[in-house]
């Protein structure tokens, strides 16, 4: 089969990088021919204001569509998020196309009408979320099937180094807890430690978005402890009733680094991960608790890394992309 793959080069961001390394392990498996979206000469200066979820994006549907004509067996097209769609604003693109793919990363109830409004009509074949809490109810907005297929890592990115070459003693990137985030800076000073946390806001980038998931992978994979809460913990009104997997857990899980924080109450968890894999820090204990909290996960740092070591190895081929690409493919071949 002729495969192509959607890419949007105006995405900015490190987030992208992620998507940009799903997209890599499609092209691997099925040497897809990659076709970057055009970008939209109509009032390209103003498109921004009419970007999808904003107050203007009402008006979008009066603009011109301009012609996009491609041709292959199977289009992939990966987004984050569906404020990121852009082929609404061309045409007889889908003609060329026998079997069509679409992949969600995010699902979430605010955006059920962004996804009920692109995606209820019928154009693309197979439409696939990272959340399988949330099949049901795209099921029942959109009046089409949806499949659930989970986020993982980059293959290449994230592989174990030995402990005694790891720098980072703990990290943190994305979402944390103010308090939690303060207690453990203290923790930190106090016993001559290294906390490598996120100190930008991601919004104005100055390297591609592979570049920046590259560095943020290396900075995993040097760490011996790392930080993740789940979406329902840092943001409940974003996540509503979901409970979804991101990203970080099969990053840090397949670099070997030991897990802190709380994993997501999602029954799917315990699938791919061991119960005990990720250590409990509740973020509403006084800062003495948590301080006593890392203090003993600090002193058993090399037993629990060895265990994570362990699980990243036995399990490798279940945290990576490699294996979600080719469950699509099966579906494709259905």
């Amino acid at each position: 089969m002729n495969h192509i793959l959607f890419r949007d080069p105006a995405l900015q961001g490190w987030e992208y990088g992620m998507q940009r390394s799903f997209e890599n392990a499609i092209r691997q498996i099925t040497a897809a021919t990659v076709i970057d979206l055009p970008s939209y000469s109509l009032g390209k200066k103003y498109l921004h204001h009419f970007g999808h979820g904003m107050n203007k994006a009402v008006f979008r549907k009066y603009f011109p569509k301009q012609d996009f004509r491609v041709s292959g067996d199977v289009a992939w097209y990966i987004l984050m998020a569906p404020e990121n769609y852009r082929l609404d604003l061309f045409t007889k693109w889908s003609a060329g196309c026998s079997k069509k793919v679409l992949y969600l990363y995010d699902t979430l109830p605010a955006q059920y009408p962004l996804i009920r409004k692109h995606f209820s009509d019928g154009t693309w074949d197979l439409l696939i979320t990272s959340f399988e809490d949330a099949v049901g109810d795209l099921e029942r907005e959109t009046g089409r099937k949806w499949h659930s297929i989970e986020q993982a890592a980059d293959e290449k990115l994230f592989v174990p180094i030995p402990y005694n070459q790891r720098s980072i003693h703990f990290s943190s990137y994305g979402r944390r807890f103010p308090k939690v985030h303060e207690v453990l800076k203290d923790f930190c000073r106090t016993n001559n430690l290294y906390y490598d946390f996120t100190t930008h806001d991601g919004k104005h980038p100055v390297a591609e978005p592979a570049e920046l998931y590259r560095q943020y992978a290396w900075h995993m994979t040097q760490s011996i402890f790392t930080f993740s809460w789940p979406v329902e913990l840092t943001n409940p009104a974003r996540a509503g009733h979901l409970r979804p997997i991101t990203c970080r857990w099969f990053e840090a899980a397949a670099a070997g680094t030991i897990l802190i924080g709380k994993a997501p109450a999602n029954n799917k968890f315990d699938l791919f991960f061991d119960k005990d894999l990720v250590h409990p820090i509740d973020p509403d204990s006084a800062p003495e608790e948590i301080k006593k909290t890392l203090q003993h996960l600090w002193e058993r740092r090399e037993v629990l890394f060895q265990k994570a070591n362990i699980f990243a190895q036995q399990h490798r081929t279940r945290l990576v992309w490699k294996e979600r690409v080719e469950r699509i493919m099966a579906l494709i071949e259905k």
